[in-house]
């Protein structure tokens, strides 16, 4: 017979028993998110795709974490220095060399290697993966990339074309600017980042841009003060002159935008991200519409792609879960309405050819994508210590050369000293 002793005893392991099993049986792994560029919109529609992860993977929860925008950077660089919990992270253009360099970033390899969806990602979203070292450190999401943004019921009443070269925009721009009436024909773009205009009209000048070397030839030299990137900036310079408003000496995103819609400007180089808002202000798409790109005289146009994407912190316990996650927020199913909010172009050729985006306003962009050729994606000198600095000193030299302070040619011999510098470490 047990004794008291043995039955209190017998008692206690049961309970112990039952409690493992039941800790057992309800245990999760618990991920967690981070995102950096946050809205409240942006991060409703982001925990509505976790949700539905949750409901097929019952054994994973996710915790999202989305810090003000204003220090979202910030918040996710001390969360990955001081290792705390982060399994997913949002990782953009300008700072996945930096995660990698203090290897927070997972090589992806051993997963995406067997990923069936793989062979059906575009062939920009193969290259982006494998941007820093040839090594596939995230998966993009989406892609900015400038088109040419062209207001339909203007160019038909006034009988022009949608311009397809430079040439072209050029002489589309002067015949709608009448200073007098207060039209224009391009919204030019001198104010803050108009380096990433600039550099799109003289490059397109040249050949031989270097597609993996920021500013650079294939033969190796800075492009700048080549003989026909010159004759480019001097181009760029008359369509500011003859076919733009004065006052775009000084222009964003946002007097952009308005002067095309406003019909002042019916022509425009945007990404995206413009669409929706061309739209609501607009009432639809009957008004306007998207082309490529111009090209310049080398029959190419060099188009820069901002992106950001999904990556798993080198340090995470659940990696098997965390890439299970990243492969459902990639697919079509989730790309494609995650897109159309972001403002973003899709990465796989099956989120291309969704009606959304393979008609109407998103043709144009379409065409490139299919068309590399033509259309060539570049990566800029993002990366270099001396990016900022120039950029912003470019600005200067480029308002002075508008201003007739500077000639074309001396600003192109700074410019490209500058990069003949920085290469030459």
């Amino acid at each position: 017979m047990l004794t008291k002793f043995s039955r209190v005893c017998m008692i206690v392991i049961i309970a112990a028993v039952f409690a493992i099993v039941g800790i057992s049986a309800d245990a999760k792994v618990k991920l967690t998110m981070v995102e950096t560029i946050t809205s409240p919109e942006r991060t409703a529609l982001i925990q509505g795709f976790l949700n539905e992860f949750t409901q097929t993977h019952p054994d994973i929860e996710i915790e999202l974490i989305s810090p003000p925008y204003e220090g979202s950077d910030q918040k996710l660089n001390l969360m990955l220095n001081t290792n705390q919990p982060i399994d997913v992270y949002e990782v953009r253009d300008f700072f996945i060399k930096g995660y990698v360099n203090n290897k927070k970033l997972l090589d992806l390899s051993e997963f995406t290697k067997d990923w069936p969806e793989y062979e059906n990602l575009l062939p920009l979203t193969q290259k982006v993966m494998h941007i820093v070292d040839d090594t596939p450190y995230f998966i993009p999401y989406g892609y900015f990339i400038k088109g040419l943004f062209y207001r339909k019921d203007i160019l038909e009443e006034k009988g022009i074309a949608v311009p397809t070269t430079m040439a072209e925009l050029i002489e589309a721009s002067k015949k709608l600017t009448d200073p007098e009436k207060g039209t224009y024909g391009f919204a030019f773009r001198g104010g803050s980042s108009e380096v990433k205009f600039t550099d799109v009209f003289a490059m397109s000048y040249v050949d031989n841009i270097d597609p993996e070397v920021g500013y650079m030839t294939t033969d190796g030299q800075a492009y700048f003060d080549l003989p026909q990137a010159i004759q480019g900036l001097k181009d760029w310079v008359t369509l500011y002159q003859e076919g733009s408003p004065k006052d775009s000496l000084n222009w964003g995103w946002n007097e952009q935008v308005s002067g095309f819609v406003s019909g002042m400007t019916p022509l425009l180089w945007q990404d995206p991200d413009t669409v929706a808002i061309c739209l609501q202000r607009l009432g639809g798409d009957e008004k306007f519409s998207v082309a490529p790109m111009p090209v310049g005289p080398s029959g190419k146009v060099y188009l820069d792609y901002g992106n950001a994407g999904w990556g798993i912190a080198s340090y995470s316990e659940h990696k098997q879960e965390a890439w299970e996650l990243i492969k459902f927020l990639s697919s079509k199913e989730v790309n494609v309405p995650f897109s159309k909010h972001n403002g973003t172009l899709p990465i796989s050729k099956a989120a291309m050819e969704d009606p959304y985006f393979s008609s109407g306003v998103y043709a144009g962009w379409k065409e490139m994508f299919e068309n590399q050729d033509k259309y060539i994606f570049i990566l800029l000198p993002f990366d270099k210590e001396e990016y900022a600095q120039f950029t912003q000193e470019h600005r200067t030299d480029f308002q002075n050369v508008l201003l007739g302070k500077m000639s074309p040619e001396d600003a192109a011999k700074k410019w490209a000293d500058v990069w003949r510098q920085v290469y030459a470490k």
